[in-house]
This record gives structure tokens, sequence and C-alpha cells, in this order.
């Protein structure tokens, strides 16, 4: 059985082609939308995901640092020194005025030449981090230094205070500074020394430690070109550890009135659009459009610090900007494909089909059909000529 023919209106396939068109379109703007949506949030969720690991891993860094002066507080050795005799008023004040002294001297020798102190040495040694250890009674003065180095007398000092009004529960953390006419910046830890029996405060133990250790923990995490970690303040968003030296405890993060009203917004990141600002030397500096995830460190005690994860706008969205430019020239080519099908059958299937067909019609007429037309035509010829 031959196959069946079907006359095929152009007007219709014309009106179906310029229907189609704005909906293929108006779909691409949607999935292209869409798209853009979900790449944008996995990125969002990226960069978030790494403010948190860096977070926990700060975390864990403080832990350590904190442990180590507890295993120290703990020690016999450490807890004899500051339970032995008392020293005398003149002999304290020897000590303090030869601590003050460039030279050092004599008086100096029982705090940096015990046995404690070499063992303190020791510790501070193989810990590059680790600026100053010293062992300190409940009067505040120094018993054993691994170095000449820092106070003697730590009785004014606030964590002192602390441990001195009976809050000797925990460690006591100082926030990152740097020492007058030094260029490096510190961070204090302090742990008290108690009785095992009475858990009565015997004194404490006291660490300076290198604040650019900090930035050990920051420095593996690295986005593409631009993404970064910063630890900053909370209060002030004054920039504690980084990879660029000097902006520590001198520059603030850029945009940080952002972060702050991204944290009242509860929303774990933030768009910090160009900044502009001006330089020391006049010179306008200008900072990029970033994409900033944060992470409040919060199992640190006594400080407020905040783990922010940068990475320039440009380079972060720019998956999206590929994907983006490869959907559309899809659709571009599926809207160009459509458009020239309607054009091509509007101009050139929209023709009269009479003389096609009668040219089929005489290609299958039988040859006897043809003679006999023949003859008719033959007699019709000689009836009008008669």
């Amino acid at each position: 059985m031959g196959r069946r023919r079907f006359d095929l209106d152009a007007r219709v396939v014309i009106i179906f082609l310029v229907v189609s068109i704005p909906l293929v379109a108006a779909g691409a703007f949607l999935v292209v939308g869409l798209i853009r949506s979900s790449l944008r949030d996995a990125i969002e969720v990226s960069l978030e995901q790494r403010a948190l690991e860096t977070k926990l891993l700060l975390e864990r860094y403080m832990a350590d640092q904190i442990v180590h002066l507890r295993l120290l507080a703990v020690d016999p050795q450490v807890r004899s020194s500051v339970t032995a005799r008392a020293r005398k008023p003149e002999e304290l004040q020897k000590q303090k005025q030869a601590w003050a002294q460039a030279s050092g001297g004599p008086a100096t020798t029982a705090i940096t030449g015990s046995p404690l102190a070499g063992r303190l040495r020791e510790m501070a040694s193989v810990r590059p981090a680790v600026h100053l250890l010293q062992v300190i009674d409940s009067t505040g003065h120094v018993i054993a230094s691994s170095s000449r180095g820092g106070r003697f007398d730590h009785s004014e000092a606030d964590w002192f205070r602390a441990l001195a009004h009976g809050d000797a529960t925990g460690p006591h953390i100082g926030d990152v500074h740097r020492p007058p006419g030094s260029a490096i910046s510190l961070l204090e830890i302090d742990y008290p020394i108690l009785e095992p029996d009475t858990g009565q405060w015997l004194g404490a133990v006291h660490a300076l430690l290198d604040s650019g250790d900090l930035y050990g923990v920051l420095g593996p995490v690295r986005i593409g070109r631009t993404g970064r970690a910063a630890l900053v303040r909370a209060e002030d968003g004054l920039i504690v550890a980084a990879d660029e030296s000097k902006k520590v405890l001198t520059d603030k993060f850029g945009g940080f009135e952002l972060i702050q009203a991204a944290i009242a917004a509860g929303q774990q990141h933030w768009t910090i659009p160009e900044i502009r600002t001006k330089a020391k030397t006049g010179e306008t500096v200008t900072r990029e459009a970033r994409l900033v995830a944060y992470s409040p460190v919060e199992q640190v005690p006594q400080l407020s610090w905040i783990v922010v994860v940068e990475q320039d706008l440009a380079e972060a969205l720019s998956p999206i900007a590929s994907v983006s430019r490869y959907l559309w020239l899809h659709f571009f080519a599926a809207f160009g494909s459509l458009a020239a099908l309607a054009a091509y059958i509007s101009l050139g299937l929209n023709r009269p089909v009479i003389e096609r067909a009668l040219h089929l019609h005489e290609e299958h007429v039988p040859a006897s059909m043809r003679r006999r037309r023949t003859d008719q035509d033959d007699e019709t010829e000689s009836e009008r000529a008669g």
C-alpha cells in the first residue's frame, strides 16, 4: 500500500513558528536564570564552608596552645617552684631593677639560669611560635623565664587581677598586640597553677606567642587566584592575621561595616562593592568588588574574632558567566534556525502548485487513454469545421 500524501498549509507552519519563538525565548530566559541562581548559591555555600572549616582549624590551634600551657601548669616542678619560700622585698626590688637594665646582672640569674628556666628554654626552642615562657607566683612576680624579656611584675595586668579575684577556672587569653618599639605582634596566653587537692590558686604560666603563627592556619586557604582568608577583630574590624603582615594591627578589613550588617541579618555571606580609598601618599586605591563569607570564632575565651574568606566577585562568578554565555549561544542558534525556517516557508513554499499537479497527472495517463483523447479532439475539430 502506497504512502498517502498530505498537503501542508504554509500559513499554519508560519503561525506555529511565530508562536513558538517567544515561548522558546521565555523558556531560555527562565532556564538561564535558574542555572545562574543555582550556581551562585553553590559558590556562596562553598565559600561559607571554607570559612567554617578555617574557623574550626583556628579553634583547634588555640586549643593546642592552651593544652601545652595546662600540661606545664600541672607539672610538679612548676608547682613546687611557686610554693617555695617567698622572696624578701629587698630581693624583689633588686631583681626588678636588674630586669629593667639592658645588661641584666647577677640578680636575674636566679630567674633565667635555674633548672626550671632551662626547661622553659627547651620547650620554647621546640616551638618556634613561642616568644617567651614564664612561671609567675601569686604575688605577680616572675620566678622562672625562658629569656630575659617581658614584664617582671604582672600584678597590675588584667589577667592577673582576674586570677587574684578568684577567676582561676580556665585560661586567660589576651588579644593580639604589638609591644612599643617592636615589629612583632604577640598573642598572650595565661594558665593558672592550682593546688591539686584544694584548688587554691598558686600562680600562673605566662606565654607570649608570635601572632604570625596564626596565619599558618589561614595561609593554606586559597580559592582561585584571589580567594584568601583573614582574621579580624569583631569590635572594629582590625586585621589580626593576614597574608600581608604590614596590615596586621594597622588596617581595618575593607567593607567591615557590611560584614556587621550581614551578622545582624543572619546572612553568612555578603557582597562588598568596589571600594576606593586614599592611601597615605595621596594615591587613590581601588579595591575590586568581593564576595565575602565569615564565621565567628566561638571556642576561644575572652576573644572576639571573625574568620573572613573573600574572593573577587568577577572571579567567583566567572563560572556563571561562562555557562550563561554558552546557554545563550545555544538558544540564539535555535532561534536563528526557527527564524530561517519560517522565512524559507513563507518565501519559498507559498507558491501555486497547479502546474506541478497537471504535470504529474499527464505523466500517469495510460497510452490508450491518450489515443482516445486524441481521436475525440479530432472529431470535435471536424464538427466545428463542418
